[in-house]
């Protein structure tokens, strides 16, 4: 069998659950080698696979000299591990994309999967980028048009449907849409329970729109349920501990769970709401909770910007609203914790959840990485 090697240097968030999904949909097909994190192989647990430890993860950095040197020595792990391997899958390439696409060639065949490419946003989706963030965008376009046409490129994978699609129409190594991997199925007795009001789920920071959400609740007295849920960032819990009482004095109820959830517990959080929170500002690329919500038929309420907007608009996933303005933030929570409103978007979830199915997510990955023939000889 082919042997191979899912590398990633950064630790925390969703990623425990990105490794198994992947580990379960090539283990039948192909000898596994993890190389992460010491956190992660903790957090996956023993998968019956080869695993490397790459230590603490790749530290944060401050500044252009000190990023490039960090971002290098990522590449050279890399190239350690794809040594070892017939391939290797980059788990989250984005920031080294530059130094993958001028490095000394590395062994073996190297697959990317790219998780914010934003070049396309202001045609595809109608969203303008700053000047900033349109010359990263365009940087980062150019290093994955450079690398596909390295001899060590085997495929590069995007969650983008979109940006997966253009990239195809190009020169180079295959590109590929990679569906969010599969969530697992919620007991029925969970999906049961009576809903009531909303919830924001995932890593609670500054960056996920919670000041946007307090605001929105306190221009005037508003009684609507919220759940925040999920572990915090460092140094932020004061900040969203004024932001709770605040909703509260506004006369909402407010509960704060301010704790590293399983995905499970997760998506009980979710299945408990009548819609989910995500009204993250500038959010770049897809998001899994996003799909976890409409896994377990919750409509959302989303900032309307790039590829979370357009596939909540498209969708008819939820609300996709300017989340900087209070008034449409507030009426759409208002709209959405409504019993009768929020089960009417019940099919368009199921539907779309249906897109992330284990064996489409499978047939993705095996196809890219070109072994999907073992899958059919092991069927004939």
């Amino acid at each position: 069998m082919a042997k191979v090697a899912l590398f990633e240097w950064i630790a925390g968030g969703h990623r425990p659950i990105y490794v198994r999904r992947f580990v379960e949909a090539l283990q039948p097909y192909a000898d596994v080698i993890l190389a992460l994190p010491q956190a992660t192989l903790d957090a996956v647990g023993d998968l019956g696979v080869d695993t490397i430890s790459l230590g603490s993860g790749r530290p944060p950095y401050d500044g252009l000299l000190r990023g490039r040197s960090i971002l290098r020595r990522e590449v050279e792990q890399l190239r350690h591990v794809s040594s070892l391997a017939d391939q290797t899958v980059h788990l989250y390439a984005d920031q080294a994309l530059f130094q993958l696409a001028t490095a000394p060639r590395l062994p073996g065949a190297i697959n990317l999967l790219v998780y914010t490419p934003r070049a396309h946003y202001a045609d595809a989706y109608g969203t303008r980028l700053s000047p900033a963030d349109r010359a990263i965008a365009l940087a980062r376009e150019w290093a994955v048009r450079r690398w596909r046409k390295r001899p060590d490129a085997n495929a590069v994978f995007a969650l983008d449907e979109e940006a997966a699609r253009r990239w195809a129409t190009r020169s180079g190594a295959p590109a590929h849409w990679l569906p969010e991997p599969p969530m697992p199925g919620l007991p029925a007795e969970d999906r049961t329970v009576e809903r009531d009001g909303c919830v924001l789920y995932g890593q609670l920071a500054a960056r996920k729109g919670i000041d946007l959400l307090a605001r929105a609740l306190t221009i005037e007295h508003t009684r609507v349920r919220v759940v925040l849920a999920g572990s915090i960032d460092d140094g932020y819990l004061p900040e969203l501990e004024r932001h709770a009482a605040a909703i509260e004095a506004a006369g909402g109820e407010i509960e704060v769970r301010a704790w590293r959830h399983s995905e499970l517990e997760g998506l009980r959080a979710l299945a408990s709401a009548r819609c989910a929170l995500l009204p993250y500002p500038k959010h770049p690329g897809m998001s899994r909770v996003l799909v976890e919500a409409c896994s377990v038929g919750t409509p959302v309420i989303a900032h309307d910007f790039g590829l979370l907007g357009h596939l909540v608009r498209r969708h008819r996933l939820g609300l996709a609203v300017d989340c900087t303005d209070p008034n449409a933030l507030r009426e759409a929570v208002l709209l959405l914790t409504e019993a009768e409103r929020s089960v009417s978007y019940t099919e368009h979830l199921a539907r779309f959840a249906a897109r992330f199915e284990p064996e489409r997510f499978r047939d993705a990955l095996l196809g890219g990485l070109r072994i999907a023939g073992i899958d059919r000889r092991r069927r004939g």
